[in-house]
């Protein structure tokens, strides 16, 4: 399985042939997480490294200053 991340660049394919999320751009994250929202009612996210240890500092930042406000700023549309 590959390692769900934020790139820098939109993946061509953003899950697995079993449908499972591999990640992608801050875009295809922020559209991910804002249709859990709107169409399944998610109410709140944890952020897990892939490596099932700390996220780095690179990813916390995108995560906090990026994906959270976008989806945000979405979801109140």
């Amino acid at each position: 399985m590959r390692a769900r991340r934020i790139t820098d660049r939109p993946l061509p394919a953003t899950r697995d042939r079993d449908g499972r999320w591999l990640g992608g751009s801050v875009a295809q994250w922020v559209e991910e997480l804002t249709g859990a929202v709107l169409e399944y009612g998610a109410s709140g996210f944890t952020l897990f490294a892939a490596d099932h240890g700390s996220p780095g500092s690179t990813t916390l930042s995108r995560w906090a200053q990026e994906i959270a406000p976008a989806v945000r700023e979405a979801i109140a549309k």
